[in-house]
């Protein structure tokens, strides 16, 4: 008769699902948050249509890329993770791509601020569940060594979305013609940028089909047998590794900020500073997500090395590389003289796009107990949402209307987010290095029980 071992929960001595279904739920997980990425940031390559055709401001677009988006996508974070942590997560995701896929359809259907705004919360209120469940699941469906590498690889979803949102953001004349060609009479009174809309939204309702009816639950594994189903334990927990969470969270974050930063304002910058037409725009951006997707290979790859080496805190180095490179090359893709310079100098920051996000989920999968796991992803969710998703894009905008006043200085108020964004996560990652050493020697006891 088989028995669990003493010290083991009954979840922990069972067999890992087969390689093969796991990486085909990874598949799936990757397509979803590639659409999730491409309706959230559709918006940036519109900027210029949506301002003349609803007459809005530099910090409305904020808003719209950054608050409306973020309102839910925040505050509902928390309640998505209590849900991850309880419930069925394959219907959760399933539920939340189907809504903010409607959602960003009804965007194109906008015909005001007030419309295209309230649109824009329920994309985040779908989108509220995607990192939670996903990095829950990662965790069950994969074992400890691989998931440095499924972390990263998840994330290419959404160099994929960056890049998809590019090239049909700068392409949206060419979209709208076609979709009047052969789309339903009603289409020929949108604007093109509402049939973009329209037409990156729609799919997502397939692939919410899709994942709802062949993704399976797994089992849950590395519980810390908490048998208190209140947010007591969450809290001890989370006191107890206070600095460590606060540092990891806070300097990835500062670090994603840059990212949202550079997908909302930076198709603008170049329009602005260098006069581009759209189209060309979106080309470019989507070469550069080329070499964000290499950044999901790569931090995988950097994160095994280190751990190999014995390093706990190979998360957080990854971090602080990517502070770096945000710092640098950041500032340079938005100072140096010449449409050349800046194209090489934004491919050199694309490098390591992906690395706080990916790093940020190893880090917190390794010091959290299965349990709490979608909580704190959801936390650091909502954090986000309020510093990343809302404070970069706002600022910007503010930077721009009220500061740097000309068309071209958006070019200094980019530099004001790159700059200071990733010097202050570096300079986090190495006050938090310790305390999150610690937190994951705590961790290991119940980390080994896989």
């Amino acid at each position: 008769m088989n028995t669990v071992p003493v010290g083991r929960t009954a979840s922990s001595a069972l067999s890992w699902p087969s390689p093969v279904y796991a990486w085909y739920v990874m598949t799936i997980l990757v397509i979803a948050y590639s659409f999730a990425i491409l309706d959230r940031s559709i918006i940036s390559l519109l900027v210029q249509p949506i301002k003349q055709d609803l007459g809005v401001t530099d910090a409305q677009i904020g808003l719209l890329q950054g608050l409306a988006f973020a309102i839910c996508f925040s505050t509902f974070g928390l309640v998505m993770g209590v849900i991850t942590d309880r419930t069925d997560r394959r219907a959760l995701l399933a539920g939340g791509i189907f809504v903010w896929s409607i959602a960003t359809a009804a965007c194109g259907l906008s015909d005001s601020f007030t419309e295209l705004f309230i649109s824009r919360i329920f994309v985040g209120l779908g989108e509220a569940c995607v990192m939670p469940v996903s990095g829950s699941l990662i965790a069950d469906y994969l074992p400890p060594k691989s998931r440095a590498k499924a972390y990263g690889i998840l994330l290419l979803g959404g160099s994929i979305g960056t890049a998809a949102g590019g090239i049909l953001g700068g392409n949206a004349i060419a979209i709208a013609d076609a979709a009047r060609g052969f789309g339903p009479a009603w289409v020929e009174g949108l604007r093109n940028w509402q049939i973009v809309f329209l037409a990156v939204g729609l799919p997502g309702v397939l692939v919410a089909l899709w994942f709802g009816l062949t993704v399976r639950e797994p089992a849950r594994r590395e519980k810390a047998e908490i048998v208190d189903r209140s947010l007591k334990p969450l809290i001890e927990h989370a006191r107890l590794n206070w600095f460590a969470y606060t540092t990891l969270m806070i300097s990835a974050i500062l670090n994603v900020m840059c990212i949202y930063a550079q997908i909302a304002w930076v198709p603008t910058f170049i329009i602005r500073v260098y006069a581009w037409p759209p189209e060309d725009v979106g080309w470019l951006l989507g070469a550069t997500a080329i070499t964000g997707a290499g950044s999901s290979i790569t931090v995988g790859w950097f994160m095994s090395w280190l751990i190999a080496k014995g390093r706990d805190d190979a998360s957080m180095i990854a971090i602080a590389v990517h502070g770096l490179f945000c710092m640098v090359f950041g500032t340079l893709t938005c100072l140096v003289p010449g449409s050349t310079l800046m194209m090489m100098m934004l491919f050199c920051k694309s490098f390591t796009s992906n690395w706080s996000s990916s790093a940020l989920l190893m880090g917190l999968s390794q010091i959290t107990p299965n349990e709490q796991r979608g909580q704190i992803i959801a936390i650091y969710t909502l954090v986000n949402g309020l510093i990343a998703l809302t404070a970069g894009g706002y600022i910007i905008g503010l930077l721009s209307d009220n500061v740097f006043t000309e068309p071209t200085g958006i070019r200094y108020s980019l530099t004001t987010i790159f700059a200071g964004g990733g010097g202050l996560a570096m300079l986090l990652v190495f006050a938090g290095r310790p305390a999150f050493r610690a937190a994951a020697e705590r961790a290991r006891a119940w980390v080994e029980k896989a």
